[in-house]
């Protein structure tokens, strides 16, 4: 399975955006910067603080580090799905939500998986069946890895 990925996170001032890049650099196309920066409204530290997104597309090995560097964590909540997602050209593709419980960071991925399967026709009902393994796998209930 492949992982289209949008990842942002904002930071609040005098906290590194550094701990929050994502692992292997390499992979991910930076596609925002502090001019997106949507938290200057809070007072303290939040007034001025540092924003970025980045998009991949991730194998399942490279998407486990991903995760695991940053704790996210999917969401078993209804999407609008990504705009843009990498692997997708500019169309929509659905998402599911991941985010991070970080006192400093305000981390979020829309994360589109991608089955390596051969079938004609991919139908909300087989959406739903990923969706669900998805967050059966990475969701913050007890983890069960599929045999």
């Amino acid at each position: 399975m492949l992982f289209s990925v949008i990842y942002s996170v904002d930071v609040p001032q005098g906290i590194s955006i550094k701990t929050y890049t994502p692992t292997q650099r390499s992979l991910w196309t930076r596609t925002e910067g502090n001019g997106q920066y949507e938290y200057s409204y809070l007072e303290g530290r939040r007034e001025k603080g540092k924003h970025r997104k980045w998009a991949a597309l991730l194998t399942r090995k490279q998407f486990d580090a991903f995760v695991e560097k940053l704790g996210l964590v999917a969401e078993d909540v209804q999407t609008m799905g990504s705009l843009g997602a990498p692997g997708f050209g500019f169309g929509w593709a659905p998402a599911i939500s991941f985010n991070a419980d970080d006192e400093d960071g305000i981390l979020n991925a829309y994360v589109t998986p991608i089955p390596e399967v051969e079938k004609d026709s991919f139908n909300e009902r087989d959406w739903q069946r990923v969706r669900e393994a998805v967050i059966n796998v990475y969701g913050d209930r007890p983890r069960r890895r599929a045999a």
